[in-house]
């Protein structure tokens, strides 16, 4: 690992022996060695570090925006009592998106999971956004990943903040021919007695009907709102999107 002005970059190497670098607190570092070579469970936060080009100047101001380690937790080896119990009660998987993106929204319903995943350099004309279907915790491959390839956010969904009555709520829309796949997070009073109401999930429409709608058992934290349709250049959609 190496100290920097903004926070600390440690290098890991995954299952298969390849190599990747993170950013983490400066908190986690100070870990060494007891992290060091051993297998760990890393947690992220959205967090605001200082800008590369404060190029370390204390008095600079400029920040950006990352997914930083702020806690590393020393995994148990198989064989011993630990370990045993840790192999029969798996954590499970929390996004289908990779430590190297952005988890922009995650909704779990079921044995299914959508993850909508996003580079961690993106913006209104770069990096890319994809949307991920398919069974969590499973060797099987998943069912979607959509759009194929590496796509800016602009390009690779349409989506807009609405404000309802005790609260709003936030879509994204991914179209692939005449099927849209989208997810949805917001608060309304859809209550009995109008009371305020969560509403999360994901929805599947063909040629504009409602086809399938999925509701979140488990919600992960979404960065779905104004600010981040902003900043990833998101526009409405055409079409309007009624929560289900």
């Amino acid at each position: 690992m190496d100290y920097a002005d903004a926070a600390c970059y440690i290098t890991f190497k995954d299952d298969k022996g390849e190599e990747f670098d993170e950013v983490a607190d400066f908190a986690v570092c100070d870990q060494w060695p007891n992290i060091h070579g051993k297998r760990i469970r890393m947690s992220y936060t959205q967090s605001k570090i200082m800008s590369p080009e404060c190029q370390g100047d204390p008095k600079c101001k400029k920040t950006q925006t990352v997914a930083l380690i702020t806690s590393a937790k020393i995994e148990p080896r198989a064989g011993n009592a630990a370990g045993s119990k840790l192999a029969a009660k798996p954590a499970g998987q929390t996004s289908f998106c990779t430590p190297m993106e952005v988890s922009v929204f995650t909704c779990k319903s079921g044995v299914k999971m959508g993850s909508v995943c996003a580079s961690k350099n993106h913006g209104k004309n770069k990096g890319y956004l994809q949307y991920r279907f398919g069974k969590f915790d499973s060797n099987e491959p998943l069912e979607l990943m959509w759009p194929e390839g590496e796509v800016v956010p602009s390009k690779a969904a349409k989506g807009e903040y609405t404000p309802f009555a005790g609260g709003g709520g936030t879509h994204l829309r991914f179209t692939k021919g005449n099927v849209s796949y989208i997810v949805y997070s917001g608060t309304g009073r859809w209550g009995p007695k109008g009371e305020p109401m969560d509403k999360n999930g994901i929805a599947v429409e063909r040629d504009g009907k409602l086809i399938a709608s999925l509701k979140c058992t488990v919600l992960g934290e979404s960065e779905l709102g104004p600010d981040w349709f902003e900043k990833s250049g998101i526009q409405p959609a055409e079409k309007e999107f009624t929560f289900p």
